[in-house]
């Protein structure tokens, strides 16, 4: 028997109680396969009603739910994590390491935790991603726990299996650049543009990136094959489907250029009407996007500084709005931190990754947090001290005396 953790808000639902079908899917095939599911939420435990209906209503498998009955529930993320870490821990002395396949959680901190429990440690995204490889069934297979935490550990693969680095989901964007907006005769509207380039440096990283030709080859024979389906979205956001390949909306191709997105668009749509106008009015604001990871040996690196994408795992493209297009700094992906800290800064990329995901969400640092901080400004600070110029120290000293004087 094994065990999947899972939490409730922003895993199992993207907003509100909004459920995420995608990843409600993914939890039904892994309890088809003869494994509990157990609900650990930071909800106080006066929802628990309100939670097992919710449960039951939107069939989620699940064999036990775990909510927040510490003092002060509810009443920050400390709280919840430290509910979560108190739970884990139990879990795990009770069912072991080996038994519990994984945990998932939207929540950075808590991945961290159950990391350091020993645990595999997932994004609802990350899940659904592993729920496109082949089946048990499927004598290509690996088993399961492969296909959850090392999927990129076969050198070579069918060119009908995807291998997936679950810890490894980046987005790329860049301007949007030559597109059309073509009428149809049933009165849609065809999008067509490339989401990514062939053989192009990238700009604005703290590395140079260039995607090779034929990149997403297997990608898009999976698609073709019916084993799996690309969404096109709008700004990343999972609620905001434009078109899908499934539909048969969403056809993507790779020529000389780079991987050509062709979507139909329903005006009726409100978000593919928002999109549409943008194209018209807007478009030297608008860039196009792709999410991905890169499997084992899906990526060179030429002295730590050129990383060349030879192989990549497409989970989605998305135009994107003006102040949508991701900094490539906070979208950096492990493999890159990685390669980035390991040898230069002397701290590891999960812990750093952690960190730097604190720090983005604005979410109170740990006291790890705050050791890796030590460690990058000890080995990147100045050697020697900073002077100070004599008239900005002054403008400084009265300043502070004025303040004091109004105090």
């Amino acid at each position: 028997m094994s065990y999947i953790i899972t939490d409730i808000d922003g895993t199992l639902t993207t907003s509100g109680d909004t459920p995420r079908q995608d990843y409600i899917d993914w939890l039904k095939q892994e309890a088809a396969d003869d494994k509990n599911v157990i609900i650990v939420s930071a909800r106080p435990i006066s929802r628990l009603d309100e939670t097992r209906a919710w449960l039951d209503a939107n069939d989620v498998p699940h064999s036990q739910i775990h909510l927040n009955d510490f003092a002060g529930a509810g009443q920050g993320p400390n709280v919840g994590l430290e509910f979560k870490r108190y739970k884990y821990d139990l879990l795990v002395k009770e069912y072991g390491v080996e038994d519990i396949e994984v945990a998932v959680d939207n929540d950075a901190d808590v991945r961290a935790m159950a990391r350091e429990l020993g645990l595999e440690a997932m994004t609802p995204q990350e899940a659904v991603a592993s729920m496109e490889m082949p089946g048990e069934d499927d004598p290509t297979a690996n088993n399961t726990a492969s296909r959850v935490v090392g999927l990129g550990n076969s050198a070579e693969a069918p060119d009908d299996k995807e291998i997936i680095d679950v810890k490894e989901l980046e987005t790329r964007s860049l301007p949007l650049g030559d597109f059309s907006v073509t009428d149809t005769e049933d009165g849609q509207k065809t999008f067509s543009g490339y989401a990514a380039l062939f053989n192009t440096p990238s700009d604005g990283m703290q590395f140079t990136e260039i995607i090779a030709p034929s990149a997403f080859t297997r990608t898009l024979k999976r698609v073709a094959d019916g084993k799996k389906m690309i969404s096109f979205l709008f700004g990343h956001d999972e609620t905001r489907a434009l078109a899908t390949t499934a539909s048969g909306r969403l056809t993507l191709t790779e020529d000389a250029r780079g991987l050509k997105v062709s979507a139909k668009l329903d005006p009726a749509d409100p978000d593919a009407a928002s999109v549409i106008s943008k194209l018209t009015h807007e478009a030297l604001s608008m860039g196009m996007s792709f999410g991905f990871s890169i499997p084992k040996n899906g990526d060179e690196w030429t002295d730590e500084s050129v990383r060349t994408l030879k192989e990549i795992n497409l989970f989605e493209v998305s135009v994107l709005s003006a102040g949508q297009t991701p900094a490539y700094p906070a979208t950096i992906g492990l493999t890159a931190v990685r390669k980035v800290s390991a040898d230069k800064l002397g701290v590891d990329g999960d812990r750093l990754m952690t960190t730097l995901e604190n720090i983005k969400s604005a979410t109170p640092l740990t006291e790890d947090d705050v050791q890796v901080l030590d460690q990058v400004r000890e080995r990147l600070a100045p050697s020697k001290p900073v002077g100070v110029d004599p008239t900005v120290a002054l403008a400084l000293l009265q300043t502070k005396r004025l303040i004091d004087q109004e105090l």
